[in-house]
């Protein structure tokens, strides 16, 4: 099974070097991976064009979720048998991704997001605001779904790339360019009765100090909750 994973940049200068060096040095086989420039000025265009992987220079940074549909019809076109996220922040650990493949290519899930709360994963320098917020997601998720999850919003994950074929909602659409698209997508999945989900335990690993996140307070926020919400109350899923 082809495996692509899709890495959403936005001026990582500092960050992207290493986290370009952890993919080499986890030999990943048959994982390829999809670099999306969003806009960057930092200098993180020209090491995402000599990185070797696949790319997309977008212009200006039309969010995250505009990138995340963009990158899911470049792996459509070319047929991945699986498509998975990782960060260019260096947060997540390349060398845990077969924790998020395994699972598919033996057929035990068709879409598998990383914990860092279960048994065997770990947070490291977790922020004290996140440690207190991921829990009130996780219950706002179990209110609005019935899905009882310990880490709604690990950015960790991979899926096999053929329910996309199946949506019978509009995941193109505008509203989903921020950061509603992954939770909007999970809810979805979550929601769809012949799909099976998985969390595993996986590394988040934080900065001790200085800016750990893009998200910003207020608008960020509301772009993470609302897609579960509309996901509840929209008929359309995926076809059988």
């Amino acid at each position: 099974m082809k495996a692509l994973f899709f890495m959403p940049v936005y001026d990582q200068v500092r960050e992207l070097p290493r986290v370009l060096d952890a993919i080499a040095a986890a030999r990943l086989a048959d994982v390829e991976f999809l670099l999306v420039n969003n806009g960057s000025r930092d200098g993180s265009q020209e090491l995402i064009r000599a990185s070797g992987h696949a790319s997309i220079d977008l212009p200006q940074n039309r969010g995250v979720g505009y990138s995340y549909i963009l990158a899911l019809d470049w792996a459509l076109a070319r047929e991945y048998t699986i498509f998975g996220t990782i960060a260019s922040n260096g947060k997540m650990l390349p060398a845990e991704i077969s924790r998020l493949i395994d699972p598919i290519r033996t057929s035990q899930a068709d879409y598998v997001t990383g914990s860092r709360f279960l048994a065997g994963g770990s947070s490291p320098n977790l922020p004290r605001f996140r440690r207190t917020s991921i829990p009130v997601v996780n219950a706002f998720v179990w209110m609005a779904l019935g899905a009882r999850l310990t880490d709604a919003t690990c950015g960790f994950r991979a899926f096999r790339l053929e329910i996309m074929r199946r949506a019978r909602f509009d995941w193109h659409a505008t509203w989903l360019y921020t950061y509603s698209f992954e939770y909007y997508l999970y809810a979805k999945v979550l929601l769809g009765p012949r799909l099976r989900t998985l969390e595993v335990p996986i590394t988040m690993q934080y900065p001790v100090s200085g800016a750990y996140s893009k998200i910003r307070p207020g608008w960020d926020w509301v772009a993470m909750l609302r897609p579960w919400v509309v996901a509840r109350f929209e008929r359309e899923g995926f076809a059988p």
